[in-house]
């Protein structure tokens, strides 16, 4: 299993790193590709079948990344709307989760839509401080709970995350933000260290909440796109739910608030 989530990730990492540093259309079309695949694997997911509502899912998404430059409170209201009308179809039709089901539009098109304001507007240095954040955060957490074991962190909802691994991730996201701010300011800088570690927790909170879906579902794995890490939602849990948060810091600081640079 190791071996497969250390292939696996030495595979797929290069994709999106070129997609970031390419920026405007490859990192938008990247983004489209794994909305494609989140509403295929939200209906699965939620519903156990595939039908057009997945698809209609995806494409409200896809809009909303596209448009997000030009009309941005369409981007912003679609989803919204897109949820009212998903709940109306599934109460129609009598489906089962019909709030889970309809979640799953802003689930999935704000965190999109986040990402592509991130690179909009913060270039690529401000995409790959977090994506390099998340991964860190991950593989700390992973590495200091396997070695250091201990107390569970939501024994009910993860049962192999510990306090060892997400105190553990949060150092690495912390230093991870202290050594990118050198790299690329050549100073060293405390605030985006503490951020670092910050937005490192609520990634995990993301992971978290993730899981809490699967275990009410009853499901171990979004899907099994991917060898040894489940699908793209399994892989994007932590991303997507921290995208939103660096956005509002984005909007509400108006500056380089992930690097500490004014």
């Amino acid at each position: 299993m190791l071996k497969q989530r250390i292939l696996s990730a030495l595979i797929l990492l290069p994709l999106p790193i070129l997609a970031m540093y390419f920026e405007t259309p490859w990192f938008e079309v990247l983004i489209a590709c794994i909305i494609t695949i989140m509403g295929w694997e939200w209906e699965q997911l939620v519903l156990k079948r595939f039908s057009v509502y997945g698809m209609i899912m995806a494409s409200a998404g896809i809009i909303s990344i596209f448009v997000l430059d030009y009309i941005p409170i369409f981007a912003l209201i679609l989803p919204i709307l897109m949820m009212f009308v998903f709940y109306y179809l599934c109460n129609k039709n009598n489906l089962p989760h019909k709030k889970l089901y309809s979640f799953g539009m802003i689930y999935t098109a704000y965190p999109a839509v986040s990402m592509v304001y991130i690179l909009h507007n913060g270039g690529f240095l401000d995409m790959f401080w977090l994506f390099g954040l998340v991964c860190l955060m991950d593989t700390g957490a992973y590495i200091f709970g396997k070695t250091i074991g201990g107390p569970k962190l939501c024994p009910k909802i993860s049962p192999k995350k510990t306090w060892a691994g997400f105190f553990g991730g949060i150092v690495c996201a912390a230093l991870w933000g202290y050594l990118f701010t050198y790299l690329t300011s050549q100073e060293f800088n405390l605030f985006s260290a503490i951020l670092a570690g910050v937005l490192g927790a609520v990634s995990q909170f993301g992971d978290l909440f993730e899981s809490a879906i699967k275990r009410f579902l009853n499901v171990k794995d979004s899907s099994n796109l991917i060898p040894g890490h489940g699908g793209i939602f399994d892989r994007l849990d932590a991303l997507m739910f921290v995208s939103p948060f660096v956005v509002l810091l984005e909007i509400f600081f108006a500056s380089f608030v992930m690097l500490g640079v004014d």
